[in-house]
């Protein structure tokens, strides 16, 4: 959503907009979707150690893949494209699909949890003519997710 976010990119979410329905059926709407601070820190310092460009923030979570790429063509695209604004103004990185029920799933259970993505592309780069490939090997997030896990794993096992 941001243009300094680009392919290839990493994404740590540190918060979810909760624009999805199964987070709902957990907590009411004023709840926040928030990622572990532990385990996002954990992911920082990963994506750090293996040299990545990443960001950190406020991701925006959905149920509808094509109200994203052609609110246009849906019965309330116009509240798709107003609250696809909303979020760019308040410096929201980039649309996913999972992080907040995770999240609000994981508050619920008092279990730890975050998220890290590639960037595939960035629709705001690509709608200003900016440079803007398709990248679809995850391999750099899921090093960073599994190098983040076993610093957990050995801060967790030296607490003990």
């Amino acid at each position: 959503m941001q243009t300094e976010v680009k392919s290839g990119d990493v994404v740590i979410a540190t918060g979810a907009i909760r624009m999805e329905g199964t987070s709902k059926e957990y907590a009411p709407i004023e709840y926040p979707a928030v990622a572990d601070l532990d385990v996002t820190n954990a992911l920082v310092a990963a994506a750090k150690a293996k040299d990545y460009t990443y960001h950190t923030g406020v991701v925006q979570c959905k149920d509808a893949f094509y109200g994203q790429h052609e609110p246009e063509k849906m019965p309330v695209g116009y509240e798709l494209i107003n609250k696809w604004n909303a979020w760019k103004m308040m410096g929201c990185l980039a649309s996913e699909m999972e992080s907040a029920a995770l999240f609000i799933v994981a508050g619920k259970l008092r279990v730890r949890a975050g998220s890290c993505f590639l960037v595939v592309a960035n629709q705001e780069r690509e709608s200003l003519g900016l440079e803007n490939p398709v990248v679809h090997d995850t391999d750099m997030a899921i090093q960073v997710a599994v190098e983040a896990i076993r610093n957990l794993i050995k801060a967790d096992q030296a607490e003990k």
